[in-house]
């Protein structure tokens, strides 16, 4: 089951990732334009430690409550985000490769391919959050209506 602090740290990693994602919008809507360099790398380093802080809290909370459902549809979507989690941290890796050669004045992509991978990456993390808010709802449900788990 999680309980209402866990469920208060991982809602506050949401809130911190949805923000990053507001902040990668605003680098992709000015590309081509100049970026200034602090932010890029301070963005950069945002996005590599909310990712991973989020990915760690999910999976020592969130994952094994969706394992241990009796809702086998809810133990696959177990799987299914833990795939998703790879995804986000390499992309996170990219966008921190990208937004760091850009702030040195080398950029190692074109600005639309910088636009598109921020685009790609903010618009997927916004789905996932929001699925993810509703499977704690889900589970918090499943949980208060008196199944117990073995």
């Amino acid at each position: 089951m999680i309980g209402d602090s866990t469920f208060k740290a991982l809602n506050d990693c949401y809130l911190r990732l949805l923000s990053t994602c507001d902040a990668l919008e605003a680098v992709a809507d000015a590309l081509p334009g100049p970026v200034a360099a602090d932010h890029c790398r301070a963005l950069a380093s945002a996005t590599l430690g909310i990712v991973a802080e989020t990915h760690k809290i999910e999976e020592q909370v969130l994952l094994p409550a969706l394992a241990a459902s009796t809702r086998q549809e809810l133990r696959l979507v177990a799987e299914r985000l833990r795939q998703e989690h790879a995804f986000d941290s390499l992309t996170a890796m990219e966008i921190d490769d990208a937004l760091g050669s850009l702030a040195d004045g080398r950029p190692s992509l074109s600005a639309d391919a910088i636009g598109y991978l921020l685009r790609s990456f903010f618009e997927s993390v916004r789905r996932h959050v929001h699925a993810e808010q509703d499977l704690i709802l889900l589970i918090s449900n499943e949980n208060s209506s008196g199944r117990h788990h073995h």
